[in-house]
Order: structure tokens, then C-alpha cells, then sequence
């Protein structure tokens, strides 16, 4: 399942909910992230210190070994998605 760094933590109080769709491009899923109120019908919850990221089950699947990290830039937040620890 996906896990949310620490330091995502305090960026997502301030972005709030958010869902991750996965789009299957060909043989590979391409991200959407947008801003959510509450999950869809068949989503995830992914929920760490009271932030949530709902996940389709195409992002779900694509994330499943990955560690979501959210990084504020002063009027815009950067996304990066790294492998698990074993």
C-alpha cells in the first residue's frame, strides 16, 4: 500500500485531500492528482497523522511499493513517488 513520507505530512494539511487517478497509457499508468473532498466508489484510503490520499484502483495497483513525498514551492507543490524501504 502506499505510504506517505513524513515530510509530506505538513504539505498536505495545507493542500488537503487529494485523489490520485491512474490512467493506463499503453503498457504504462500515467498519474492524475487532483483535489478531492472524499473518496470515489472502489478508492483507497491511504491515511497518515490526519492527511488522506485516495487512490483508484489503477493507482492503487501502480503505487502499492512506492512512498509518496509532497514538497512545497512557494505557490506550487512538487510530487515525487520513491520504492519503499525493504
Amino acid at each position: 500500500m502506499l505510504q506517505i513520507n513524513e515530510e509530506a505530512v505538513d504539505a498536505l494539511k495545507e493542500l488537503g485531500p487529494l485523489r490520485i487517478r491512474g490512467i493506463e497509457e499503453g503498457e504504462e499508468v500515467e498519474l492524475e492528482i487532483e483535489e478531492a473532498t472524499e473518496p470515489s466508489d472502489g478508492d483507497q484510503v491511504v491515511e497518515r497523522d490526519g492527511v488522506r490520499i485516495f487512490l483508484d484502483a489503477g493507482a492503487a495497483s501502480a503505487l502499492d511499493d512506492q512512498v509518496i513525498g509532497v514538497h512545497a514551492h512557494g505557490d506550487h507543490f512538487h510530487f515525487t513517488f520513491d520504492d519503499q524501504p525493504a
